[in-house]
């Protein structure tokens, strides 16, 4: 079934010429002229940004965002418009429209700057919201397209192919790509739904996606649950004719996501494999966008966390995900983690990055297969252990979180 994919929430960030214009602007709202031609979404658009927008990056974010460091320049531009065109323009996006609560600009939270304030989250956020609300349908653009709401079959113990360990292979021929199924095994966390072998199978045609949006549809609510974090907003994957790729990594925590009720996933683009599009053979991306960029963290507080055990424990992560059990290896891959040579750390260390939840460290997927209360996993830590592996790790993470 297609359906257009509704857009939802916002977000987003300003430089130093908006105090001039906030001065100008006062208590009129937008300059006199400054309206000719604009509908009244768009009005609204320019008034939450410059009375509620521009202020809180002003004060918060205009310092190393206008231009003192070239890679996150997001905030440069003279005059307070301009800017605003910037930040809306400005790739790797840190605004997103489908689905602004997981706009960059939100989910950053502490890192070289301040974290911000919830009133000034909250600015944001409406400012992104009257920016959608804004924007026309660009002509010609096609449809994305969702699958259609169902609920997952729910692995409770053992592993896939166990009867007690379904997995979840999604038809895709209703939407045009005969053979093609996406793949995943779903267990319920407490918190939340926890996917793993997440992947794209393509069939005689293949595949081609971008920015796959999972999508949570609660029993009784009026409004579906949009994955919050938006984790794999810059996803583009061109995979041939029945082969398998996997999606961000091949795991993915939906906080706030509940395993009986159904789910969807959104596409902004999805159809045949492209052999013209310079992509090659596959390819993806995720919330990790670029992968591992604090090697040397990782080498220092984490590398023999995931080579050797844990003080107490069994084995270690390479135990498995090194290469000695598929199943291990295909939802993370990390051989050479205990590598000397930077280039193969770098692979495994990306395999690992695509597994981290910078925004709610706790949540991330390597902590939450080895946790003693996940009895799907065939390897489990203990609390203190778990604590120990974490102590150390979290040192990585952090420096990732904060990385440029």
């Amino acid at each position: 079934m297609l359906a257009t994919l509704v857009r939802e929430l916002n977000m987003v960030r300003l430089s130093v010429g908006a105090v001039a214009m906030i001065a100008l602007v006062g208590c009129t709202g937008l300059i006199d002229d400054g309206n000719s031609g604009l509908t009244k979404e768009e009005v609204a658009a320019r008034e939450a940004w410059i009375n509620g927008a521009a202020p809180v990056l002003s004060t918060n974010c205009v310092a190393c965002h206008n231009g003192s460091r070239p890679a996150i320049e997001f905030l440069a531009g003279e005059g307070d418009l301009p800017m605003r065109d910037t930040v809306l323009a400005f790739t790797p996006a840190v605004v997103n429209l489908d689905a602004p609560a997981s706009s960059r600009l939100l989910t950053k939270g502490v890192h070289d700057g301040p974290a911000l304030l919830a009133s000034e989250a909250s600015a944001l956020l409406e400012w992104i919201k009257a920016e959608k609300d804004a924007q026309p349908a660009p002509e010609g653009e096609t449809p994305a397209v969702e699958i259609e709401p169902f609920i997952p079959a729910i692995c409770t113990s053992g592993t896939p192919p166990a009867p007690t360990c379904p997995v979840n292979d999604v038809d895709l021929s209703v939407l045009g790509l005969a053979g093609a199924k996406l793949h995943f095994v779903a267990q319920a966390l407490g918190s939340g739904l926890y996917l793993n072998q997440l992947s794209i199978i393509g069939g005689p045609d293949g595949v081609y996606l971008e920015h796959p949006l999972f999508v949570s549809y609660p029993a009784g609510a009026e409004e579906p649950t949009f994955d919050t974090i938006d984790r794999f907003f810059n996803v583009k994957i061109n995979s041939m004719a029945n082969a398998t790729t996997m999606i961000g990594g091949g795991t993915a925590a939906f906080i706030g996501f509940t395993a009986t009720d159904k789910i969807s996933i959104h596409f902004k683009v999805l159809k045949a494999y492209q052999p013209d599009n310079g992509m090659g053979g596959g390819g993806g991306g995720g919330d990790n966008g670029g992968g591992c960029k604090a090697l040397a963290s990782f080498k220092t507080n984490a590398q023999a966390l995931f080579s050797n055990p844990v003080a107490g424990a069994a084995q270690s992560c390479r135990g498995c995900h090194a290469g000695q059990n598929g199943n291990a290896s295909s939802a993370m891959n990390i051989t050479g983690v205990d590598s000397q040579t930077d280039a193969t750390i770098q692979t495994a260390c990306n395999q690992i990055r695509t597994r981290i939840n910078t925004t709610t460290i706790d949540q991330s997927g390597i902590y939450l297969a080895v946790d003693p209360a996940n009895q799907n996993h065939p390897f489990r830590l203990t609390a203190a252990q778990l604590t120990a592996f974490k102590n150390g790790v979290n040192v990585w993470i952090n420096a990732e979180k904060v990385a440029p």
